[in-house]
């Protein structure tokens, strides 16, 4: 979640920003991409679970909007 906090803050970058990330995630961590979709995923489950009132349509849009970006970042260093 920490990671979701910095990309927040890297928004303008997010490839560079989490260029680290991604690095470990691909070479030593060795996770497969799709299970950053699979993570996004997830969490906006949680989100509408935990926040019904809050978790409008357009705030499931602009989190999963996010959530892919933050994935795609991730995957950058698999290709």
């Amino acid at each position: 979640m920490a990671a979701l906090n910095d990309a927040v803050h890297k928004i303008e970058d997010l490839v560079g920003g989490l260029s680290a990330l991604s690095k470990l995630h691909a070479f030593k961590l060795r996770v497969e991409p799709g299970n950053f979709k699979i993570l996004s995923h997830n969490l906006l489950v949680v989100l509408a679970i935990k926040f019904p009132a809050d978790f409008t349509p357009e705030v499931h849009i602009a989190m999963d909007k996010f959530l892919a970006a933050v994935s795609a970042a991730l995957a950058e260093k698999y290709r």
